[in-house]
């Protein structure tokens, strides 16, 4: 059994077809890459497969069961969903703001465990902010504020992982230690899909990447099978240097396609 799958997802947005008859698997333990331009579909599938989309529910089985016959506090205990953007509506510190990623764990009107403080404590650590934990969220950086939103999801100790564009913003070495944490996380059995711009980061990190283009998935499987010059060409409309480095894949886009050369990749 997957940890979860989507069969027919079909999204249309203002007259506007986003998706058109999508499927989505993840096993557990899977780390995926999902890569696309633009306007692709990529937000709108990690929405849809969080369940924010309810007339998506009855398409999308989590752990055997449909999305829409799991109660909201038993979703949240098991699936979390890390948005785009860093914005946060009241001046919490970063410390209270990673506790929320608790709340699914407690019953009503229950303050935070010991068990509790020693997970947000972890997972400040692991996301490299843990000396801002007294700190108020809107004092800190974009790419600090990031990280902090990244630990609030990792509080919930989900078995999947939903991230939208988490490294967007980081710095280099905090995007290879997020990324480093995601390959950690999945070898601990949790399932992680993640929208990702950085070619070379999805190609050495993930263990599948689900290219998305033409309302469609236009290719799927190992990083060195969808990243293939013609599929670049294709949904990108880009031409790239393909090679390795110290064994370590590198994806450098190098010029835009030519129309006549683009028709000729499809």
């Amino acid at each position: 059994m997957k940890l979860l799958e989507a069969t027919g997802l079909s999204i249309n947005f203002a007259g506007r077809t986003i998706l058109d008859d999508v499927g989505f698997g993840i096993d557990k333990g899977e780390f995926i890459g999902l890569i696309g331009p633009n306007g692709s579909g990529k937000t709108t599938l990690l929405r849809a497969l969080s369940g924010l989309l309810s007339n998506q529910k009855n398409n999308i089985k989590f752990l055997g069961l449909s999305l829409s016959d799991y109660d909201p506090k038993q979703l949240a205990q098991k699936l979390a969903y890390l948005p785009q953007g860093n914005e946060s509506h009241w001046s919490l510190t970063v410390e209270n703001l990673a506790m929320l990623g608790r709340l699914p764990h407690r019953k009503p009107w229950q303050g935070a465990s010991k068990a509790d403080h020693k997970i947000v404590q972890q997972v400040l650590q692991d996301c490299d902010v843990s000396q801002f934990a007294k700190h108020t969220i809107n004092t800190l950086s974009g790419g600090e504020r990031a990280r902090v939103f990244l630990s609030r999801a990792l509080a919930v100790e989900p078995q999947l992982l939903l991230a939208d564009e988490p490294i967007a913003g980081l710095d280099p070495g905090h995007q290879l230690e997020v990324m480093n944490k995601f390959r950690q996380l999945s070898k601990s059995g949790m399932g992680i899909v993640c929208v990702i711009h950085d070619l070379t980061l999805a190609a050495r990190y993930c263990h599948k990447l689900v290219m998305l283009g033409e309302q469609k998935i236009i290719s799927q499987g190992m990083p060195e099978h969808v990243l293939s010059k013609k599929n670049l060409a294709r949904c990108f409309n880009i031409r790239a240097h393909i090679s390795k480095v110290d064994g370590q894949a590198l994806v450098i886009p190098i010029a835009l396609c030519s129309t006549a050369n683009l028709a000729s990749k499809k």
